[in-house]
């Protein structure tokens, strides 16, 4: 015997509708809309020389950063909130091996979710990058530069 209507689960093109059984109540869950960016905010760190650089890449178009040489494929961004959590699909290779050593998505929040292992290199990613006014640095994030004490703090 078919359930009823109530209880099916519909798909509706990008949103996901979900009705759950015979309660008056139903729940719904709606995926977050997302847009594309033509470029991706990623850095970079040896971690020998413990040196960290900030990386621009472009789709399609490969950047290389020591031994390894990253192209990415989609940056994603919520439609609401361009600043908001990026998820950047990469693709990285090490010249000196045939396989990549990371093929897939990397989320700026959670950058251990989905992390490039790598004996030497370490790449995150920082932001989507809507265009040239986007900037690659935002007040309160890592520098990738040492932060210096002041003269009299002892340190540096």
């Amino acid at each position: 015997m078919a359930s009823p209507l109530s209880a099916q689960t519909t798909i509706e093109g990008d949103n996901t509708t979900i009705q759950l059984s015979n309660t008056e109540d139903i729940t719904t869950q709606t995926r977050a809309q997302v847009s594309s960016a033509p470029a991706a905010q990623l850095r970079g760190l040896d971690k020998l020389s413990g040196a960290s650089v900030d990386l621009q890449s472009t789709n399609l178009k490969p950047v290389e950063f020591g031994a390894l040489e990253i192209t990415m494929h989609d940056c994603r961004y919520p439609k609401d909130n361009p600043s908001g959590d990026a998820y950047v699909r990469l693709t990285i290779l090490d010249r000196g091996l045939e396989k990549p050593v990371f093929d897939g998505w990397m989320v700026a929040s959670s950058p251990a979710l989905s992390a490039l292992d790598h004996p030497r290199y370490d790449v995150w990613v920082i932001r989507c990058k809507l265009d040239d006014r986007t900037p690659s640095v935002v007040a309160g994030e890592s520098s990738p530069r040492p932060i210096m004490r002041p003269e009299g703090l002892g340190g540096n």
